[in-house]
């Protein structure tokens, strides 16, 4: 079975990963490079979340909760812009520790409170339908192989 918490949790590792990589980087085409994965990352994580997610969220654990996270996913994309902005400017650090500050609350909030109290009030088959809707927008588009 898919979990999907299993599956956002993972992504959320996997984007602090590369939030600590661009504290420690230098201006220049790695930097870029990294930037642009770090945002294409966050902004299919949260789409998925304010599709699937957040209305179950919503219906089952709270309207707080998820009007909470959907306000911080709109300030990660304002850090995000701020990232791409700022990627060879000096300010890039100040914006790479704002933004993991923000997720780092954002992520707590999540993983300590709100997943698992959607586990816990939905059923078995909810979790595995919503995990596969998670895997099924994770994984990357089929390419053609007149595309390729």
């Amino acid at each position: 079975m898919n979990d999907p918490v299993a599956i956002l949790k993972r992504d959320h590792r996997e984007v602090m990963q590369m939030l600590q990589t661009l504290e420690a980087s230098k201006p220049g085409a790695r930097r870029r490079q990294t930037v642009q994965k770090v945002t294409t990352a966050l902004q299919l994580h949260m789409e998925i979340e304010e599709r699937d997610i957040y209305p179950l969220v919503e219906r089952v654990v709270g309207e707080e909760e998820a009007e909470e996270a959907t306000v911080e996913h709109g300030l990660t994309r304002v850090g995000l812009e701020q990232l791409q902005a700022l990627v060879d400017e000096p300010g890039f650090g100040a914006v790479v520790a704002m933004l993991m500050a923000g997720l780092r609350h954002h992520v707590k909030e999540e993983e300590q409170e709100v997943f698992p109290e959607l586990k816990r009030k939905i059923d078995r088959e909810q979790l595995r339908e919503l995990g596969d809707r998670v895997a099924a927008a994770k994984k990357p588009p089929r390419r053609t192989r007149a595309a390729a």
